[in-house]
């Protein structure tokens, strides 16, 4: 289980800490998703459809950061780094993550 905080800072930012392993998820989440509810939930029906069979996959860019969703992982990487910056992890801990931001946004809202 991957341990991540979810939180606004005290100018409002959405904020995502986690540990150092997991530092591009946490910079996913600030950069990509940016507090917005919306963006949680479509990616939650993306991986819906993906494990239902109806969809094979995703992979995109966002603002900086690229993301890649299969049946099994989930691969983020950072755009504009130097030295390539790779986070592979299961699916059902992107899911999982992303259902617990999803909860904490719709406290917040």
């Amino acid at each position: 289980m991957i341990n991540i905080q979810f939180y606004r800072d005290a100018e409002g930012y959405f904020k995502a800490d986690t540990d150092a392993q997991y530092l591009l998820l946490g910079q996913y989440f600030e950069t990509e998703v940016q507090g917005v509810i919306g963006v949680c939930a479509d990616l939650l029906e993306t991986i819906q459809e993906i494990e239902i069979g109806d969809r094979n996959g995703l992979e995109g860019v966002g603002n900086a950061y690229g993301l890649k969703i299969n049946s099994t992982r989930v691969t983020i990487w950072n755009e504009f780094a130097e030295n390539e910056q790779t986070l592979d992890i299961p699916l059902s801990d992107f899911k999982q993550v992303l259902e617990n931001c999803y909860i904490f946004l719709q406290t917040m809202s």
